[in-house]
């Protein structure tokens, strides 16, 4: 029977998985703002290591710094290394998303989309 920690992981990944497939469906430059596509990613990202922490049977922070709950992970015997680069997204959560004219960053949104999505995955490879 999996743990009260373990269903937060489930439950963290299906919301995550919810913000990746809005992401997913933001590719259209024209459409839609990389501000607004890039806090999806950062969503995604966030709900995806906390789901992550609580896997490894550890409490997560409220916080949207995914350079901290990275660091988390490997504080708690995980390596997240290959997913480090989506710490890039932490101002999405916070500034970003308040921030009426942001500059354009010009991402390959379908790259980072993969990634994302390659977390997720891993994250569930995780769970029982």
């Amino acid at each position: 029977m999996p743990s009260d920690r373990q269903r937060e992981a489930a439950r963290m990944l299906r919301i995550a998985h919810r913000d990746l497939k809005t992401a997913r469906s933001m590719l259209d430059t024209d459409l839609f703002d990389e501000a607004s596509w890039g806090f999806h990613v950062q969503q995604a990202t966030e709900k995806a290591l906390k789901a992550w922490i609580s896997a490894l049977e550890q409490e997560y922070p409220r916080t949207h710094d995914l350079s901290l709950l990275g660091q988390l992970i490997i504080d708690c015997g995980g390596d997240p290394t290959r997913f480090q680069s989506l710490e890039n997204f932490t101002p999405f959560g916070s500034r970003l998303r308040y921030d009426d004219e942001p500059d354009a960053l010009n991402l390959d949104r379908a790259a980072w989309n993969q990634l994302c999505a390659d977390l997720l995955d891993h994250v569930g490879s995780l769970l029982p």
